[in-house]
């Protein structure tokens, strides 16, 4: 038994797919491929599939992954590669096949780029006035639809702003994994609240995870 990860990425229109329904979409693409995956026993067989750290509703990325199980001899990465994208919807691309280096586990953060329509300057003004508060109190939901106060200022510090020819863009490194995880929508629903900045203005991109040493997941 052999484990595969498969590296793609979710943009456009295809962000709005929710993680249940992209399970079904990469499940029928899988099975259109013809290539040779390992199903689950019992009365309902289905192709064992794990994704890392599954992204919200609304959310693009560059780096997300899932693996998969096969009984038959190492297939042909590049193989797999061009069988899976041919049966894939637009929106969802795969970049890459590999074995797994690392699991799941192993994920402690990740990386966003937020990008914000209107004026960059006054934005950029406005947020890091937010950012640099000592103590950035928000309502955050627990995993059993609970609320509990958050203070986000300890996790603020890994950001910075990069050129963009309109409106700004930020570069914004936050907690991620089954530890802890805060989600980029809490920053700007925390953002609007404070400074009137719409986070309907704004677009969230993954585009790294990360170990607890800030290496790139593999």
């Amino acid at each position: 038994m052999q484990t595969i990860r498969v590296w793609f990425a979710k943009r456009e229109e295809a962000c709005y797919i929710s993680h249940l329904d992209l399970q079904r979409v990469v499940q029928r693409a899988l099975k259109r491929s013809g290539v040779p995956v390992w199903y689950t026993q019992g009365f309902n067989p289905h192709i064992y599939l794990t994704f890392a750290l599954p992204l919200p509703l609304g959310q693009q990325s560059i780096t997300e992954c899932f693996d998969f199980k096969t009984e038959h001899p190492l297939p042909d990465t590049e193989a797999i590669y061009w069988q899976i994208n041919r049966a894939l919807p637009r929106g969802i691309e795969v970049f890459a096949v590999t074995r797994p280096e690392m699991g799941s586990g192993k994920i402690a953060a990740a990386r966003y780029l937020i990008r914000f329509e209107g004026n960059g300057e006054e934005i950029i003004e406005k947020a890091e006035a937010f950012f640099s508060r000592p103590e950035l109190l928000v309502d955050k939901r627990t995993k059993r639809g609970g609320v509990k106060k958050m203070d986000l200022a300890p996790y603020l510090k890994r950001r910075s702003w990069l050129p963009f020819t309109e409106g700004a863009c930020l570069d914004l490194t936050l907690p991620a994994g089954s530890t802890l995880n805060i989600n980029p929508d809490l920053i700007l629903t925390a953002l609007e609240q404070a400074t009137g900045i719409d986070p309907l203005d704004a677009s969230i991109c993954r585009t790294k995870l990360l170990t607890e040493t800030l290496e790139n997941f593999r």
